[in-house]
């Protein structure tokens, strides 16, 4: 046998598309997985009563707070949540390579091979070494004047355009609707569908967005004005999200952070465009007492939906595999195979990766994650798998085990 060609060998695979396979063998030859199936009792590395699933794809954090210990309180009214952000931001000590450094670590070690990354002006990955995720990062554009348009598509420009590493694939954030000039907006999106780059924008986030969107009235104008950033003609009177999705439809690849509150229409739009895909944080939106999210109808009408942790000013832990256990618990009717497409290939497709990440089939990166099982139904091993006692326990990528217990 090859000196790179491994097979492994699990109580369960689970390759995503297609059922799962007892006594399952992933072979893999380097970085590759060349063959996914059912095992003789003594075929190659036996890695115990365990369940070998594809390495989980967190579509959504900020890794820079990746040092907080517990999230920023108040989580009510959102804009005294962001005013308590932006001063823990600006404190003495906090530092944004240390926390994208440890944030980076936890999504390793708590089963995520890729992640979609919001950076912010001045963040570095070079601290992140050769081993781990493959990081999506989508640089973080901030101006609503538009006096500030050259300046931050400039910004961009030169994001996009700096050296990429094999694990840093580069994006754009025009952050979102109270944050970014329409004009701004519009050429940023044309900068991205030029260089082919994915975009990301966090929308519908609050109901407060929407009242400032329509009519220019609400809890941010007054948090704006502090910040010094506010002007009354920055936004268009009678705007709202769907015009801020109208444009995506021209990218091959954007994505929409939270969209908690989207209209009837602006659902249709995107059961219309999967290559846009709506990002759920669901831990995150808890925290914030959010109404319950329309991702449950979302799926039913066909709209490309994924999931991501947010950061941890928002979330304990920037687990993936904890999200899908949380909606384990509070959503019992769904699937549990469907939990784990949400965490896995729908991420996979929405970063633009599902040719080779995503699942556990020939031809597709060698990510994988060990989750350790109590037990498994002969039955019905997708619940099983989201027993709350599961846990992983090892992250596999490119082939390469990045953590193990």
């Amino acid at each position: 046998m090859d000196a790179d060609r491994k097979n492994y060998r699990a109580r369960w695979v689970f390759p995503v598309e297609g059922p799962p396979i007892n006594n399952g063998v992933v072979e893999v030859v380097g970085d590759q997985i060349v063959s996914v199936r059912a095992g003789a009792v003594d075929e190659g590395e036996y890695l115990g009563h365990v369940a070998l699933i594809p390495g989980l794809v967190n579509a959504h954090t900020h890794l820079e707070f990746g040092g907080l210990k517990q999230p920023i309180e108040p989580a009510q009214p959102f804009t005294a949540w962001i005013r308590a952000l932006v001063t823990r931001r600006n404190s003495v000590g906090f530092s944004t390579a240390d926390g994208i450094e440890q944030g980076y670590r936890e999504c390793g070690s708590s089963g995520t091979t890729l992640v979609g990354e919001i950076a912010t002006a001045g963040s570095s990955f070079d601290r992140l070494g050769g081993a781990g995720a493959q990081v999506v990062a989508f640089r973080e554009l901030l101006g609503l004047s538009k006096g500030q348009v050259d300046e931050q598509l400039t910004a961009a420009r030169e994001f996009l355009d700096d050296a990429e590493s094999g694990r840093i694939v580069r994006g754009l954030s025009p952050h979102a609707p109270y944050s970014v000039h329409p004009e701004l907006y519009r050429r940023l999106i044309e900068l991205a569908a030029q260089r082919r780059a994915p975009v990301a924008i966090h929308l519908a986030e609050t109901r407060a967005e929407l009242e400032l969107l329509n009519s220019g009235t609400g809890e941010f104008v007054p948090m704006l004005q502090e910040f010094g950033v506010w002007s009354d003609d920055a936004i268009p009177r009678g705007s709202r999200p769907l015009d801020y999705l109208r444009p995506l439809a021209d990218l091959e690849r954007a994505l929409v952070i939270h969209g908690n509150y989207l209209a009837e229409d602006e659902i249709d739009f995107l059961a219309a465009h999967p290559h846009v895909t709506v990002i759920y944080c669901p831990r995150t939106h808890a925290w914030f007492g959010h109404e319950p999210h329309p991702w449950l109808t979302m799926l039913k009408r066909g709209v490309s939906v994924a999931l991501g942790t947010d950061s941890r000013a928002s979330n304990p832990d920037l687990s993936l595999w904890d999200e899908l256990l949380f909606l384990r618990e509070q959503f019992g009717e769904v699937p549990p195979e469907t939990l784990l497409r949400l965490g896995t290939s729908a991420g996979a497709q929405a970063l633009g990766r599902g040719e080779d990440r995503g699942k556990l089939a020939p031809g597709q990166r060698a990510d994988m994650v060990l989750v350790a099982i109590d037990s498994l139904d002969e039955d019905n091993p997708h619940a099983a798998l989201f027993d709350w006692r599961s846990r992983v326990v090892a992250t596999m990528h490119d082939g390469e085990w990045i953590s193990a217990e």
